[in-house]
């Protein structure tokens, strides 16, 4: 091959001095196209039951959440209106972190369009190409680009929180390469263009509401900054390197803006919930280091980056340090081989930002292991606190190892026609092959005596069960019986591990063997960088099937046909019809088919008002009802509690004091029974008492002297009058109108009193009028509202309408006009400088031009 046909080579973005078979009779667009086709075949292959078995993939979590979200989803349908408000959930909450999307958009709504006919397909298309897009951008090699996005996007993490039902976590994931994309686009070429690039793919990221996923790739990217600026400080080209932080630094605050809506509520909420508020007891305000650390990476653990089963998998062989876990983060041994060949051979300020995100990022996912690196970025850098699981810093980690693979498999591939240089070329490979498969194999060999197989205090866990129920049974005999039970779990986890060692060892092989074949001229370029890509895909593929399997997969392709409904479920429905709709009681379930707890029930908020639920940010105030006021001292349950928040049914499964069987369901066992002590939705108290303290006011509110019907506690003294009620007063309540937007009452008193609504206090969205004119809602009962009503006849209407929500709207609007307005006008620029440039046509009458005159100059 000549030079110049080398350079065209290499700027068609192929290895020079190779032939790329039929590739390379196509055009770069179309050998994208052949890739990208690759991609959709292999993401609709891989969730086949979906598209094609009429199957659904929901994890627990999301049919909880569809659940929790029935409500807000029915009433925007109704209404086309944002809901904003879950009101079947814990009496009562904010839904911003249920069903609260984006109102403007952006380039993700063109995608979300898709997911009715092509989810979880849709995303993970999006994680092959944008990880096949970001290593062909720093490499222009397409083996490259495949063999990238093939080991982030079929990484084994990525089916486990499919699985699981983390669906906005892969969202995230799926968009985190588009970031660094545009990370290193801005880069190479500081302008506007890179910033609002970087602006737009950063808000779609923010879009996908996983801020844990989007603070961890912005950290990579980070990581590699500082490392583009200790390079170029050192070599003195500091100025391109200030230009590109300018650019992306102004991407930033732009992006930030275009989420406003719906960042802002979401922010404004988390002063309120358990995330960012402190409870009554004055503890609590953020995670804490031991909850944030709970899901921590054993230091050892790391190996299963390699051999996927070293520590068990999942379940109950799963055997390390983590409380439990649904699988590993593996990416195999072929893609850690090349991506310490790229960390070795490419010396570059790219690989070298690329390997520091990722050894940083694997430093983070030890957690509590390594406390001497976490605990200081836990107590002093910015929100690092903010998020618990440090396992997933891992996910961010291995994207940064599977574009690091692409750069070493490219670093391969490439031929410089130096002797010298292709020798040692050859031999880095052998080497890095070499040098895993030696780790792996010593591992192999030694497994018995490096690894214990067994997890922390198992055998005192297993002694404490079996004897619990076999409580007669001699201690001697408890003993051996968990010895022996131990003995088998580590025969078996011992036996994985030696199975997967060798798989990892045999990917090594085939895969360093076609490599060393092409070093040597022996096959073409194409058989062994598509043989490389192949043995990572069959690899991972075959491990992820072991967490996204036929059993993952509902028979129903709709999350919502998972929620079973009772015949207790039909008869509370009934009866909210007879009274008048929504609004008029709420379900206490302390037994239902199916139910964990009240703070883990989603199927009671499908189709009730409930004082349970499911989600991991409830409101501070709630959490403290249910842990204080709800529950006694004695690990009873409050009579005043339940009254005072409406609950007039309670599923339960046996009577319980002062409650009526209303219905019996003989066929889940559930009795509905009818609290007669229950309060209304909203009624008049003449008596209020003021108790400032937070302990003192659960201590009384369980107490016999709170009637929750005739008296009020507040937090401070009302400054109006408050006239009592007896057997000559005129009070009436009318529940007029009830939405999770509005709630309307006819009230009338024949003096001033307190009016309290059985409603959840948040004052930051909720405003009340009387008769039209504003007026102030006030705190009572420590989590519910009230508001001052003078003598006579009025209307009383409570509105849930967040300032935030409007403006924040408002603003995101404005700014992606102009993001996306300043994208098309850069890109449209060339092409009008070109027609501008051209010479007008000759008028009639006018001579043209002779051919091959040029301009006629």
């Amino acid at each position: 091959m000549s030079s110049s046909s080398a350079r065209s080579a290499s700027r068609r973005g192929r290895p020079p001095h190779v032939q790329n078979g039929f590739l390379d009779r196509l055009s770069p667009l179309a050998r994208h196209g052949v890739c990208m086709l690759f991609f959709v075949v292999l993401s609709v292959s891989f969730f086949a039951p979906v598209h094609f078995d009429g199957k659904g993939l929901h994890g627990t979590d999301i049919v909880k959440w569809r659940g929790m979200a029935e409500a807000m989803i029915k009433y925007e349908e109704e209404t086309g209106e944002d809901a904003l408000w879950a009101p079947n959930a814990f009496g009562g909450m904010p839904g911003y972190l249920i069903n609260y999307g984006s109102e403007i958009p952006q380039a993700d709504t063109v995608i979300n369009s898709l997911r009715p006919y092509a989810w979880p397909s849709t995303h993970l298309f999006l994680m092959l190409a944008g990880a096949y897009l970001l290593a062909f951008y720093l490499t222009g090699n397409y083996f490259s680009g495949l063999l990238a996005g093939v080991a982030y996007g079929f990484t084994s993490y990525m089916p486990i929180i499919l699985a699981a039902g983390h669906q906005t976590k892969f969202v995230a994931l799926a968009f985190a390469p588009f970031i660094l994309l545009a990370f290193a686009y801005t880069l190479r070429n500081p302008g506007p263009l890179g910033g609002l690039c970087f602006a737009i793919v950063l808000a779609v990221e923010l879009r996908a509401q996983h801020p844990q996923i989007t603070y961890y790739v912005l950290m990579l990217a980070f990581v590699w900054w500082l490392v583009e600026v200790i390079g170029a400080v050192r070599d003195g080209t500091w100025k391109p390197i200030a230009r590109s932080t300018g650019w992306l630094a102004l991407g930033t605050i732009l992006a930030l803006l275009m989420v406003l809506q719906p960042y802002w509520p979401t922010w404004e909420y988390k002063q309120f919930s358990v995330r960012g508020a402190a409870s009554g007891t004055g503890e609590g305000g953020n995670m804490g280091w031991e909850n944030a650390m709970r899901w921590s990476q054993g230091i050892g653990e790391i190996i299963t980056l390699a051999i996927a089963d070293a520590f068990g998998g999942s379940g109950g062989t799963y055997w390390g340090p983590k409380p439990f876990t649904a699988g590993p983060h593996y990416v195999g041994a072929v893609a850690l081989s090349l991506a310490g060949l790229a960390v070795y051979r490419v010396r570059t300020r790219v690989v070298n930002g690329l390997a520091a995100g990722a050894l940083a990022t694997i430093l983070f996912s030890f957690g509590r292991h390594l406390a001497i690196v976490n605990r200081p970025m836990f107590e002093f850098f910015p929100y690092f606190d903010a998020f618990r699981a440090p396992e997933t810093w891992l996910s961010i980690a291995v994207l940064a190892i599977a574009v690091l693979a692409g750069i070493g498999l490219n670093d391969v591939l490439r031929r410089s026609g130096k002797k010298a240089e292709e020798k040692e070329k050859s031999q880095a490979t052998l080497y890095a092959f070499g040098a895993t498969l030696a780790i792996v194999g010593f591992l192999y060999i030694g497994g018995d005596a490096l690894l214990d197989f067994e997890k922390p205090q198992e055998e005192a866990r297993l002694v404490q069960m079996i004897r619990q129920q076999y409580p007669d049974v001699a201690q001697q005999r408890v003993q051996q019986a968990a010895q022996q039970e131990i003995r088998k779990r580590k025969t078996s986890r011992a036996e994985s591990f030696s199975d997967d060692a060798l798989r990892s060892m045999f990917a090594l092989l085939v895969a360093g063997g076609v490599l060393v074949l092409y070093r040597r001229k022996t096959v073409p370029v194409a058989v062994a960088a598509g043989g490389v890509v192949l043995v990572v895909l069959i690899d991972l593929w075959t491990v992820d099937a072991r967490y996204l399997n036929e059993q993952s997969f509902s028979p129903t392709p709709d999350a919502e046909q998972q929620i079973q409904t009772y015949a207790f479920d039909r008869w509370l429905e009934e009866r909210e019809q007879e009274l008048g709709g929504p609004g008029r009681f709420r379900v206490l379930p302390i037994q239902r088919p199916g139910g964990s707890g009240l703070s883990a029930d989603g199927f009671t908020p499908y189709r009730h008002q409930s004082l349970s639920g499911y989600h991991g940010a409830k409101l501070q105030r709630y959490q403290d009802y249910l842990d204080h006021i709800l529950r006694t001292p004695q690990g009873g349950i409050s009579d005043n509690a339940v009254d005072m928040m409406n609950a007039r049914y309670i599923l339960a499964g046996r009577q319980l004091p002062g409650t009526e069987v209303a219905y019996r369901d003989e066929q889940s066992g559930v009795l509905v029974l009818e609290n007669p002590d229950a309060v209304p939705r909203g009624y008049f108290v003449g008596q209020t008492r003021v108790v400032e303290s937070p302990q003192e006011t659960w201590s009384f509110l369980q107490s016999r002297s709170f009637d929750p019907s005739s008296l009020a506690v507040l937090p401070e003294p009302l400054d109006a009058e408050v006239t009592p009620i007896d057997s000559t007063s005129t009070t009436s309540v009318e529940l007029t109108a009830y939405s999770p937007r509005e709630i309307t009452w006819t009230v009338e008193t024949d003096a001033p009193r307190l009016f309290v609504a059985s409603e959840v206090y948040y004052p930051a969205g909720w405003s009340a009028s009387l008769n039209g004119s504003t007026v102030p809602i006030h705190r009572v009962n420590y989590l519910l509202r009230a508001v001052h009503v003078p003598a006579g006849e009025h209307t009383l209407t409570m509105r849930f309408d967040p300032a935030s929500d409007r403006y924040g709207t408002l603003i995101s609007g404005v700014t992606t006009a102009v993001v996306y307005g300043g994208v098309a006008v850069l890109l449209g620029m060339p092409y009008i400088r070109r027609r501008e440039d051209e010479p007008e046509p000759a008028r009639d009458g006018e001579d043209e031009p002779a051919e091959g005159s040029g301009n006629g100059g």
